[in-house]
């Protein structure tokens, strides 16, 4: 595959996953599930990198953003992926030194780690094992194990340096309000094969932050680096690439920190707009006035008005106003009102569609992602929208803008 082509499948995979609750339990219909599935099996024959266990920018915390559901995975396993309130991550330190008795304080480890938000979080350790760095006396699960703990695979892994196994050892939950940590109810050393596994990364990308993985039990797993993905997302505008945008555009949907972005006082000041894919259908005066350096949306949530500025240099300005109103918790609807370029005491109308005209039919933007100074919207028209927060300034008169 071509860097284009791993991009549009990494795209295609996320975009398949932006309706998926509980990472993947439910809300993916046929037309998703057969889109997920069709990229995934094109990333994992491209498998990515090479030799991915051998590379350090494997290392690092992970978020599982999907995991399918085999009837063989273990009943643990389907409590914790399936509950949207829990963040999960995996955490990768195959370049970890040793250290300690019997490699308890250090060594290569993979670890799984389930957040239960502002109470604490639950981490479950484990010993690796690679090619590269075999666990010393380490004997990789031999049977498919116990049906109560979910069947196992024993195939070999496709290739060399792509396989991951590992032995429970530890696990406590992690508690914020208790000054101790209580131990996970499950006794790994007796259970012998039970607390073996093993993870192949099947595909990685090449800057390390996309990952496809298949457990011993079948599960797949689809997981993103767990980095700062907003400061990724401006490092990809300001060098206009788009594909790389839009990737990070589906990495941070399904991620918001707001639950309901059109209701929130957040929505409301001043946006910069620093990004657009302007769709075919946008009106001539939207694709015009993305492309200007001083593109503006200015929301006032309270009076129930919105405002699209864009500054000439310092001869005009061109505004567009229209009432917005919450027609849920992620869509605002837009009804344009007038728009008009002002030059110093002068307004001369634009064209624009007037709120009551004959075929004139409200707009709306879609919140796909909201915090204290970035935003992403969709527009009814299919154009797509990255704004930034500008430092809230004393209202001036329209023309002086």
């Amino acid at each position: 595959m071509s860097v284009r082509e791993r991009a549009l499948a990494e795209q295609a995979v996320l975009s398949a996953l932006a309706g998926a609750r509980g990472r993947g339990k439910e809300g993916l219909s046929p037309e998703q599930l057969e889109q997920l599935n069709s990229a995934v099996e094109a990333l994992e024959a491209d498998g990515g990198v090479a030799a991915p266990t051998t590379l350090p920018s494997l290392d690092g915390r992970w978020r599982l953003l999907y995991t399918s559901r085999p009837g063989s995975a273990s009943p643990i396993q389907r409590t914790f992926t399936g509950v949207d309130s829990f963040s999960i991550f995996q955490e990768v330190l195959l370049q970890q030194e040793g250290g300690g008795e019997d490699g308890q304080e250090g060594g290569p480890r993979v670890n799984n780690v389930v957040e239960f938000g502002a109470l604490g979080f639950l981490k479950v350790e484990a010993q690796a094992s690679t090619d590269g760095r075999p666990l010393p006396g380490f004997t990789p699960r031999q049977g498919e194990g116990l049906p109560l703990f979910g069947k196992s695979a024993n195939y070999p892994p496709a290739r060399p340096n792509m396989r991951i196994d590992f032995q429970f050892d530890r696990a406590a939950f992690n508690f914020r309000f208790l000054p101790f940590t209580i131990p996970y109810p499950v006794p790994f050393r007796i259970l012998g094969d039970e607390r073996k596994g093993w993870i192949d990364v099947t595909y990685m990308n090449s800057d390390s932050t996309f990952r496809l993985s298949r457990g011993n039990k079948g599960t797949l797993f689809v997981l993103a680096k767990d980095v700062p993905i907003k400061q990724r997302l401006m490092d990809a505008v300001a060098a206009a690439d788009d594909e790389m945008v839009m990737s990070l555009v589906s990495l941070l949907e399904q991620d918001c920190p707001v639950p309901a972005p059109a209701r929130s006082p957040l929505a409301g000041g001043t946006w910069r707009l620093v990004w657009s894919q302007q769709a075919e259908s946008a009106s001539a005066l939207q694709k015009w006035g993305s492309k200007q350096a001083e593109s503006f949306q200015v929301i006032d949530a309270e009076a129930g008005t919105a405002a699209n500025v864009v500054k000439l240099g310092g001869w005009g300005t061109v505004r567009a106003n229209a009432v917005v109103e919450a027609a849920s918790d992620t869509r605002t609807a837009v009804d344009i009102t007038d728009a008009a370029l002002y030059v110093g005491p002068l307004r001369i109308p634009v064209p624009a569609p007037v709120r009551g005209a004959k075929g004139n039919t409200p707009g709306y933007i879609d919140w796909l992602y909201l915090d204290e100074d970035t935003r992403i919207t969709r527009g009814s028209k299919g154009s797509l929208f990255i704004h930034r927060r500008e430092q809230e300034e004393e209202e001036a008169p329209a023309g002086e803008l």
